[in-house]
Order: structure tokens, then C-alpha cells, then sequence
């Protein structure tokens, strides 16, 4: 006749037979966590904020450090404050993480600016709120007889390289300075074009790289804004 086992037998042998089963975790193996870093992007303008004048919207996009070459989808939702109406522009991707629109507004006020941002799945969405200026016209040119130049200089350009653009600026005999300048290239028989904005490096002079993708004939168009003046140049390049 077998004996029965005393029922604290019975849980001591359940207990050591669960601690066999455990399966410890190997020294130096860590659990899998990987953290996806998150999109950040923010918005600026080039341009006077005027109504009636073309602008560039930029939207500039980084993942952690890094510039977001190739975002899969940048758009830009324009809203007037207290207007329900929605304006969606499609940004082109001009390189260097940023991404670029053109725009007029056609009234003042204050209008909502918010760049929509997709890539691999993540979204941002920044918001920038621009103040638009009623366009004053006056009787007479604020530079009615001025004597104003555009002097264009560029270095060897070869296709997949930056080049340098430097355009010097005088109104007047003398350098003109803090202006609003910006460089539109395309190429010969292109309807799209992309704007670079220009830094003054001296006084007077401003400067930016521009990169060609291709060889070929590219047109560069320098646009001046300062208060009411606004003017332009274009120049043409042949890239190698």
C-alpha cells in the first residue's frame, strides 16, 4: 500500500520543480528598447510679409541632428485668423533638410502657418503665425531717379557640386546694405525653380552656395527687396 505524502511534502517538491523551470537572463543581454527619435521641423519666410507680394515659405526638417534629405510628403496649410478656408501648397525639396513654397497673400491680417511634415511613418506638425502688412502705395518711387546695380559674380560650377553666388548690390554709389536678397535658379526649359537665400558677407555683398544637379544652361534670377525698392537681375551660367 502506498503512502500518501504530507500535503507541505507536495508543495515543497511543486515549488522546487517551478524554480528549475525559470529561465534566467543571459549577463550582458540587454532587452530590446529601440526609441525612434522624433521629427522636429520649424518654419521661417523670405520676403517682406506685405499683402500683394510673393514670398517663400521654408519649412526646415531634422531628425535629431540630422537634416531630413528626403521627406516623403511636406505640405503647407495656410488659414486667415477667423476664416474657416484652407490654402494646401505642395513644398519642394530644394536639399540640406529644408523645403520650399512660394506665396502671395492677397490680404492683411493674421494668418496661421502650419507645415505638415511626414516621413516613415512619423508626422510633425509646427505652426507659425505671420502678421501680413497692407501694401501702401506711394505717388512717387521711393528711388525715383536712384542708380542702382547688380554686379554678379560665380565661380567654376560643375554638376553635383556647390557652387559660390555672390552678387554686390549699390544704390546710389554707395553698397546696399541689410537687404532682403535671394537667388531663384533653374534650369534652361524648366518651369520649376527653387530660391536660396542670400547672407551679407560684406557690405553690401552677398553670398549663398547653389548646387546643379546636372550639366546644362541654368538661369539665376537675384531679387532685391529693401522697404519699397525691389528689383531684380538675371544672369545665366553654364554648369559643367
Amino acid at each position: 500500500m502506498m503512502k500518501k505524502l504530507p500535503a507541505f511534502s507536495i508543495l515543497l517538491v511543486l515549488v522546487l520543480l517551478a524554480g528549475c523551470q525559470e529561465t534566467e537572463m543571459p549577463e550582458g543581454k540587454e532587452v530590446n528598447s529601440t526609441v525612434t527619435t522624433p521629427l522636429v521641423a520649424s518654419i521661417s519666410s523670405v520676403g517682406d510679409l506685405v499683402a500683394g507680394k510673393e514670398i517663400i515659405i521654408e519649412a526646415s526638417v531634422k531628425q535629431g541632428k540630422e537634416a531630413i534629405q528626403e521627406a516623403d510628403e511636406v505640405l503647407i496649410e495656410i488659414r486667415k485668423s477667423g476664416s474657416d478656408e484652407r490654402t494646401m501648397l505642395g513644398a519642394k525639396n530644394i536639399g540640406e533638410g529644408k523645403y520650399q513654397a512660394l506665396h502671395t497673400f492677397p490680404d492683411s491680417g493674421k494668418y496661421f502657418v502650419i507645415a505638415h511634415v511626414t516621413k516613415k511613418g512619423l508626422h510633425v506638425m509646427p505652426e507659425k503665425e505671420f502678421v501680413i502688412e497692407e501694401h501702401k502705395l506711394s505717388e512717387t518711387s521711393a528711388h525715383p531717379s536712384s542708380d542702382f546695380s547688380i554686379e554678379f559674380f560665380n565661380n567654376r560650377a560643375k554638376a553635383g557640386q556647390k557652387s559660390d553666388v555672390e552678387a554686390s548690390i549699390v544704390l546710389d554709389g554707395k553698397p546696399l546694405t541689410a537687404a532682403n536678397v535671394s537667388f531663384e535658379v533653374w534650369k534652361e526649359g524648366s518651369e520649376e525653380s527653387h530660391f536660396i537665400k542670400a547672407i551679407e558677407k560684406e557690405s553690401g555683398k552677398y553670398q549663398n552656395k547653389v548646387s546643379f544637379q546636372e550639366e546644362g544652361t541654368y538661369k539665376i534670377q537675384v531679387h532685391v527687396e529693401k522697404g519699397e525698392l525691389h528689383e531684380h537681375q538675371l544672369q545665366t551660367i553654364e554648369v559643367e
